[in-house]
């Protein structure tokens, strides 16, 4: 026999059913065979979705419309008969898994299907910057290297929304002593030091450029005594334009 509350299980592993209604549902599961073997046979593909993608939390009125659409199908489902979701005789393509005592068989495939599509669709949105949120995805803008004795070291500034990381490649260490330092310059002034100091590991770094970009002419980096300087003391070895 149905259950009018099956099409809330996807919701509910999902963290997407509403706080209110969580304790009913969470006391009505305990009472229900159906809807327990529909949380014992949804929980895997919930669980994998975690080993795919890293967890990203879509916007809350893009997550609703998403949920919608999980909901639709299980309504569907339902509507079917209450035998359209069960598993046939079990073949040899077929897997299965064991949770204590329980043998756990694949969910209906439609509603597998409606929920990794729709945490996908969430997920890239939210990871790409794009969607609800109006944000925008990363760039990266090339650098010069203004070191004629090392022609093969390259750097990027890769800026994502208000962050900013600085990449470098077969930079040559500082010399002995002294610390690359990033800096930040605006058309009107001189250049404004960061605390963002770094030295190369086989000649790589990932450095982040802490402040605000924004009315930033150049990003600058140059060699600075350790524990950086509150005045350049020497030329930029690195220059990038955010613009």
């Amino acid at each position: 026999m149905g259950c009018e509350h099956t099409i809330d299980v996807s919701s509910y592993l999902l963290g997407a059913l509403p706080e209110d209604e969580v304790p009913r549902f969470a006391a009505h599961v305990e009472g229900c065979e159906r809807c327990r073997r529909e949380m014992v046979a949804l929980g895997p593909v919930v669980d994998s979705l975690a080993l795919v993608a890293p967890r990203a939390a879509p916007p809350p009125e893009l997550r609703e419309r998403l949920m919608h659409v999980v909901r639709g199908e299980a309504q569907l489902l339902a509507a079917a008969g209450a035998s359209a979701d069960e598993v046939g005789p079990p073949t040899a393509a077929r897997r299965s898994w064991r949770l204590g005592g329980l043998r756990l068989t694949p969910m209906p495939v439609a509603l597998a299907a409606s929920v990794v599509l729709a945490v996908g669709i969430a997920g890239a949105l939210v990871l790409s910057g794009g969607g609800d949120d109006g944000g925008s995805p990363a760039r990266t803008v090339a650098a010069r290297v203004l070191l004629p004795a090392a022609p093969e070291a390259r750097a990027s500034l890769v800026l994502d929304g208000a962050d900013a990381r600085l990449q470098v490649s077969e930079l040559p260490p500082p010399p002995g002593g002294k610390v690359y330092q990033v800096w930040l310059k605006r058309p009107s002034g001189s250049p404004q030091p960061t605390t963002s100091l770094f030295r190369v590991d086989d000649g790589r770094a990932s450095v982040p450029v802490p402040g605000d970009l924004r009315g930033v002419e150049e990003v600058l980096v140059t060699a600075e005594p350790d524990g950086g300087s509150l005045a350049p003391t020497s030329d930029p070895v690195i220059v990038a334009r955010p613009a």
